[in-house]
């Protein structure tokens, strides 16, 4: 019964029930032994249990319904003939169950007869009075019946309808949700309007990218012809009636398509097609902007009635939906595949890129190289101009870098400044060596940003299959390890992968990793270089050094990690350690031993690019604990001074100001800085040892220091010169007018306790003296 439609239920119903019904009748028929009454009875009992048998069976609902219909007419009548007026009442049912079983016209033709026949054999066993009213209820009822069936005619023709536009629409829906192609969904949708409307051919126009003309998106049914010249259709006024639709965003509706002035152009074409008739109705996005048109073409002309509009705005929207989830999907694929700053590859999708080269390169037995390019000194950019400035470099790096690749070649970004370069066929390293070149010419031009020449460069390491390696997670490792080679060796170079480079790699990885572990069991050390005054021989200056003590490796040069810890970041944390030593030793030897104390700390460049954030926080430590600010001098190196001197000007000028002394180290290596003295605020000069170490009274060192010290002097700032290890260089040095002095001749770096004693030596030698 569950599997059974509405309307079987009900017949199944109805005979069950009258069944039963007449079944006692029949029986008290029996025992009174009227044998006419007893037919009758049979046959209504027997009919019933026929029809509900036929129906359960055979589930032919209209042919038993007319069986039903027309046995009950014939046993009312035949028992109107035999029993009289006391059974007219059993022609108000049978005339309901008529306009249910049948349709309402045949009911109304059988009912009428019914009536007309069963009054014919009753009207003389009725006064005139009875008759009329009998006859005018009976002509109500079946009025009021036919006029109820045929508006649930129409509401289950409607139903139906409906029901059959939601079977296509949930099938269509379906199809949007398990993400089938957009093509396969809208012929979908096209097949669906046809199948509800055979005379009407369909079509799906949608935007191109240019968004001035319209592309084919589905017309199955449309003659090839047709559909070609329709390919690339203008959006205009008066361009037939999609271009119209399409540009005025309004259904057009074009009854005869001989004589609409829209279809001048194209009338010929169409007649050719045999189309009389075209509704157009636009398709409009969430945002309110046309995407497509929808189309309804007719071999005959036609005007459209409300339904029809009503089947295409439903369509309409499902084809809306349908092409919004393409695009959707379009835009997170490309959003999970491309850079959005550069719009080229992103790491998924390059990774993809060359598992496809891989395999054609091991089927085909050719070569391919990766190059991993890195723009040299990119943070600065960002520091100086702005992260704005910087994406415009990105930009416009990526378009310098695509120009001069070959089409077969690919690049993407990987991150940050980080790009990765795939190049096809490069049978030897001369194709590579021309391309590297290409790149780093046009990379070299000045970039221009905000009326600024900006020159960058970029670091190139290159890695190629199969040479290097036969898979794509090393062989891009190989890459990254080059490149940072390439780096290593002064940047702007191209440096091809080589064994010891991953040697190397592992060991810097270790090393980095040995630095956490350091940083957070504190594993450094201080050591202290005593500053000796030339003149006078005085000491009331040292440098802190740090130094680390690896508890396998013994003691590692700063050389070797300093420079790591500021590619990791990790010197932000291993400063405030070297700050929170000095500053309790500042405080004890001040007091105990020697009240004019300083102590230099050597600070990194990365230590200035938050606006200098913990360098002033150690001022203001230094005030909490109640030690002068001079009495702490900071340590920066020449290369912060041609680093967006502006911010560190202003950082420099701010710690000044406030009391604490600042010195450049290893002054004169790397970079020619004397014009920026002027515009910083600066109190030592250190002459960096290499000058000191060969230095004569007659050679060029000598000179060079003789001019730093004269220019120092004139700028009010003091010298102090590192390296002196033999008394020829103290005694040159202190001539030429050199304040302080530094080195192995003076005093080697002392731990701690070594250091706290020579203070102690001063100062009893002092207080020795004052007596």
């Amino acid at each position: 019964m569950l599997q059974r439609t509405l309307k079987e239920k009900i017949l199944l119903a109805i005979t069950s029930i009258t069944g039963l019904a007449v079944f006692p009748l029949l029986i008290a028929s029996i025992n009174d032994g009227k044998l006419a009454h007893i037919i009758v009875d049979f046959l209504a009992v027997s009919v019933m249990v026929g029809t509900f048998l036929g129906v359960w069976y055979t589930r032919n609902v209209e042919l038993y319904s007319k069986v039903v219909t027309i046995f009950i007419f014939i046993i009312t009548m035949i028992a109107l003939y035999i029993k009289g007026i006391s059974i007219i009442y059993w022609l108000y049912p049978a005339i309901i169950f008529s306009f249910y079983l049948m349709t309402p016209l045949l009911a109304l033709l059988l009912s009428l007869t019914l009536v007309i026949i069963s009054c014919s054999l009753t009207y003389n066993q009725f006064d005139s009075f009875t008759f009329t009213r009998v006859v005018i209820t009976l002509i109500i009822t079946l009025i009021c019946a036919f006029v109820f069936s045929k508006y649930i005619e129409k509401e289950n023709k409607k139903f139906m309808e409906n029901e059959s536009f939601n079977l296509l629409r949930n099938k269509i829906l379906e199809l949007i949700a398990c993400s089938a192609k957009q093509s396969d969904v809208l012929y979908a949708i096209v097949d669906a309007v046809e199948n509800e409307n055979p005379d009407t051919m369909c079509s799906i126009l949608l935007l191109d990218k240019t968004e001035k003309k319209l592309t084919l998106g589905a017309a199955p049914s449309l003659p090839d012809f047709y559909n070609q010249a329709m390919e690339g259709l203008e959006i205009a006024q008066g361009a037939g009636s999609c271009g119209t639709s399409a540009y005025t965003g309004k259904r057009v509706t074009v009854i005869d398509i001989a004589t609409h002035p829209y279809w001048v152009q194209w009338s010929a074409l169409a007649k050719k097609a045999n189309l009389s008739s075209c509704w157009s109705e636009p398709i409009i996005d969430n945002s309110g902007k046309v995407i497509g048109t929808f189309a309804i073409y007719f071999k005959k002309v036609t005007s459209p009635t409300k339904k029809d509009f009503r089947l295409i705005e439903q369509f309409v929207s499902l084809s809306r939906i349908a092409i919004e989830r393409e695009k959707a999907d379009q835009l997170i694929w490309h959003q999970a595949n491309f850079d959005h700053l550069t719009q080229l590859p992103n790491r998924s999708l390059v990774n993809e890129y060359i598992g496809n080269i891989l395999k054609k390169a091991k089927r085909e037995n050719t070569q391919f190289t990766i190059a991993m390019l890195d723009i040299d000194n990119f943070k600065d950019v960002n520091d100086s101009l702005g992260h704005s400035a910087g994406d415009a470099l990105l930009v416009e790096t990526a378009k310098r870098i695509k120009d001069t690749l070959r089409e077969s070649d690919i690049i993407a970004r990987i991150g940050g400044d980080e790009f990765i370069i795939i190049l096809t066929n490069t049978n030897g390293v001369q194709n590579i060596e021309i391309l590297g070149k290409r790149i780093s010419t046009a990379l070299a031009k000045p970039y221009l940003f905000e009326e600024k020449e900006i020159y960058c460069t970029a670091s190139i390491g290159v890695a190629i299959y199969p040479n290097d390696a036969d898979n794509i997670n090393q062989l891009m490792k190989n890459a990254d390890q080059a490149m940072y080679g390439a780096k290593a060796k002064g940047r702007n170079t191209i440096q091809y992968f080589t064994e010891n480079m991953r040697t190397d790699f592992l060991k810097r990885m270790q090393l980095i990793q040995d630095l956490r572990i350091a940083v957070k069991e504190q594993q450094f050390f201080l050591v202290y270089q005593p500053i000796v005054n030339l003149q006078n021989n005085n000491t009331y200056k040292a440098e802190a050094l740090i130094r680390w003590q690896h508890p396998e490796k013994g003691l590692v040069s700063p050389l070797d990690f300093i420079p790591i810890a500021e590619e990791t970041g990790l010197i932000i944390e291993i400063s405030e350690w070297v700050f929170q030593q000095v500053l309790q030793d500042l405080k004890l030897w001040r007091g105990a031993y020697c009240e004019n104390l300083q102590i230099s700390i050597n600070t990194s460049p990365v230590q200035y690019k938050n606006h200098g954030k913990q360098i002033l926080n150690w001022v203001e430590q230094l005030k909490q604990h109640n030690i002068p600010t001079h009495a702490l001098t900071i340590e920066i190196t020449e290369s912060l001074l041609m680093e967006t001197h502006v911010q560190v000007d202003n950082i420099i000028a701010d710690i000044r100001q406030q009391g604490v002394m600042v010195a450049i180290d290893d002054f004169g290596t790397g970079y020619c800085s004397f014009s920026y003295l002027k515009n910083f605020s600066i109190d030592y000069i250190k002459i960096d040892q290499s000058f000191v170490k060969g230095m004569s009274s007659d050679n060029n060192d000598m000179a060079l220091c003789e001019a730093i010290i004269v220019m120092a002097d004139k700028l009010n700032i003091e010298v102090i010169a590192e390296g002196i290890e033999t008394a020829q260089q103290r005694q040159l040095l202190a001539t030429a007018g050199c304040t302080f002095g530094q080195g192995y001749l003076l005093a080697k770096p002392l731990l701690k306790k070594d250091f706290e004693q020579f203070l102690i030596n001063c100062h009893n030698e002092k207080s020795e003296f004052e007596k």
